[in-house]
């Protein structure tokens, strides 16, 4: 048993450059935490404007961009989930560099460039989705698409990376699914799916990889 020892050691040192090679592994479970907390705070602020211009009861059921006043007072809506979109980008960027620079591997790889592009593809045209039908969709579509084409995006990214990324997708477009199914609770909804599904996948994963 002992003389096989060595050739499982060279099999499992293998698997690992193999695996090294074909996956992003610096992806930091911080990042998910911080993306976390900035999608409760996105909720929150997006709660107070809905507030502040004291909008109907039924507002979700109306395009945020409905008549002549609706760009200047829904659009702020869009703007703060674009803002915790893109904030919540920076922080894994800035925080999966600092785990790939302590663990001596390099950030930026040809396996990086494929997850970025399998990321930004669907990403990308729920952007334009969005933005193409704000005027002429209900608002809980509107909240409701950005989980589902995030969720659609993380999936898409998910097999050049850890396996858990994969369902923490999937989980956002049933998220998405359920807000479509609920619209007078989209934004409860919207804080559960970019706020504490991201949080809890973040400490998951801080504490099962370590960082």
């Amino acid at each position: 048993m002992n003389q096989s020892d060595p050739h499982i050691e060279d099999i499992q040192a293998i698997r690992k450059l193999m695996e090294a090679s074909s996956r992003f592994l610096s992806l930091s479970g911080l990042s998910g935490i911080v993306a976390g907390f900035l999608g409760l705070a996105g909720a929150l602020a997006a709660q107070i404007l809905i507030t502040k211009i004291s909008a109907p009861a039924d507002w979700y059921v109306r395009p945020f961009a409905e008549g002549p006043d609706g760009y200047r007072e829904f659009l702020p809506l869009v703007a703060v989930m674009a803002a915790v979109l893109l904030l919540a980008f920076t922080g894994a960027v800035i925080f999966s560099s600092r785990k790939a620079r302590k663990s001596g591997h390099r950030a930026w790889t040809p396996v990086t460039r494929r997850m970025l592009a399998s990321l930004l593809i669907p990403l990308g045209t729920g952007g334009l989705f969005i933005l193409l039908t704000v005027a002429t969709v209900p608002a809980g579509v509107t909240v409701a698409s950005t989980l589902i084409f995030y969720g659609l995006a993380v999936v898409s990214a998910g097999k050049f990376t850890f396996g858990e990324i994969h369902w923490l997708g999937v989980l956002m477009v049933i998220t998405g699914l359920v807000c479509l199914a609920l619209p007078q609770y989209c934004i409860i909804i919207w804080a559960f799916g970019f706020g504490l599904l991201h949080i809890g996948y973040g400490l998951f994963m801080h504490l099962r990889y370590r960082g």
